[in-house]
């Protein structure tokens, strides 16, 4: 028996939750949190987003979704086009690769191994936009940008974690 037209649709927009999600969170991270000392520091809601749904629903953001994703936040931010794009397809492999370890364990494990992913990115990308940009640039800024990702990782695993289990869990 072949399912009916609503409930194909209802499966294609719940398992469409996680890219509108991360999406909804490409616009928030243009809003800018006003630090002393510094002009604009925003945490990589992204990043948090790929590894999160990488870890715990890897069909659901498949890596077209998330170089797309890359790229409309690249628009909007005016970094160099695709280099967030690529940044998170590296998230999306590591993740992808490790899943394993990460899956069924305590949540403590599953931020550490954000937490050394993320260092690891912001280091890639500073690298990346210095030989871009042909100057050394500051790197206090980017480490100020990763450590507001790594604590902004629990609020948002424990959102994607309700969505996950109430609008998803099914899928």
């Amino acid at each position: 028996m072949t399912p009916t037209f609503s409930y194909q649709v209802n499966q294609f927009l719940r398992g469409s939750i996680p890219f509108f999600l991360s999406l909804l969170l490409v616009f928030v991270s243009v809003i800018p949190f006003r630090l002393p000392g510094f002009d604009v520091v925003t945490p990589s809601f992204l990043a948090i987003s790929v590894f999160y749904w990488t870890i715990h629903r890897p069909y659901l953001m498949p890596a077209i979704a998330v170089f797309l994703l890359g790229l409309v936040q690249d628009m909007i931010t005016g970094v160099p086009f695709g280099l967030t794009s690529l940044m998170m397809l590296v998230i999306y492999a590591i993740s992808l690769t490790q899943r394993q370890v990460f899956v069924g364990k305590p949540f403590i494990q599953l931020w550490w191994g954000f937490m050394l992913v993320n260092v690891g990115i912001s280091l890639l990308t500073w690298l990346v936009a210095c030989i871009y940009s042909l100057a050394l640039i500051p790197v206090l800024p980017v480490m100020v940008q990763s450590g507001l990702t790594i604590l902004m990782f629990p609020l948002l695993a424990w959102v994607f974690a309700l969505v996950q289990s109430s609008l998803i869990k099914h899928i």
